[in-house]
C-alpha cells in the first residue's frame, strides 16, 4: 500500500515557513493556505489567573514574543499554561535544592541507601513537563533548530520586530 494522509511529514504552517526564510520559494497564497487546517488570528490569550506567581511571570516574559514570531493563538492557552506552570514549579524545586545544599539532592534512607532526593525528583519531573510544553512554541535549541534560522540574505529598509525577536531566540 503507497500510504495515506498520515504518510510523509506533516505541513508546516505559513508562519514557521516565512520564519526559515520561505526556502521553497512558495508564493503567498501557499503559505496562507498550507492544507485544511483552519487559520487563527495570532492572539495572547489572557494569563490563567490560578498559575502560581513564579508561573505569571515567566507568562509575562514569553507570551508577546511568542505573538510577535506569530507562534501563539488563543487555543494554545493550556499548552502555555503547562510550559509556565512547569517552569514555576521546577524553579521552586531547584530553590528548595539550593536552600537545602547536599540534603537537597540525596536522601539518606531509614536502611542507609543513598537515593535522590524528592525535591530532585520533583525537579525533574517538572523539567520533563516544561520541555515537553516547550517543544510547541520552539522554546529550546532542539525545537528551534525545527523551525529553522530565519535568515534572509536581502537587507531591509525598515525595521521589522518579528526579525528581530526571532534573532534573539536564534530562529
Amino acid at each position: 500500500m503507497a500510504g495515506n494522509k498520515n504518510s510523509g511529514r506533516r505541513p508546516m504552517p505559513g508562519n514557521v515557513h516565512l520564519l526559515r526564510g520561505n526556502p521553497s520559494k512558495k508564493g503567498a497564497h501557499e503559505l496562507h493556505d498550507t492544507g485544511n487546517a483552519p487559520q487563527l488570528k495570532v492572539e495572547a490569550p489572557p494569563c490563567p489567573a490560578f498559575l502560581t506567581k513564579d508561573a505569571k511571570a515567566e507568562w509575562r516574559r514569553i507570551v508577546k514574543d511568542l505573538e510577535i514570531l506569530g507562534l501563539i493563538t488563543k487555543v494554545d492557552r493550556a499548552e502555555l499554561a503547562v510550559y509556565c506552570q512547569a517552569w514555576g514549579d521546577w524553579k521552586a524545586a531547584r530553590e528548595k535544592i539550593t536552600s537545602l545544599e547536599e540534603k537537597g539532592m540525596v536522601e539518606v534512607t531509614p536502611s542507609g541507601y543513598k537515593q535522590m532526593s524528592a525535591w530532585m525528583q520533583l525537579a525533574n519531573r517538572a523539567e520533563e513537563r516544561m520541555r515537553k510544553a516547550g517543544d510547541s512554541f520552539g522554546l529550546n535549541p532542539s525545537a528551534r533548530a525545527k523551525l529553522g534560522t530565519g535568515h534572509v540574505n536581502q537587507g531591509e529598509l525598515f525595521p521589522n520586530e518579528q526579525k528581530e525577536t526571532a534573532a534573539k531566540y536564534g530562529l
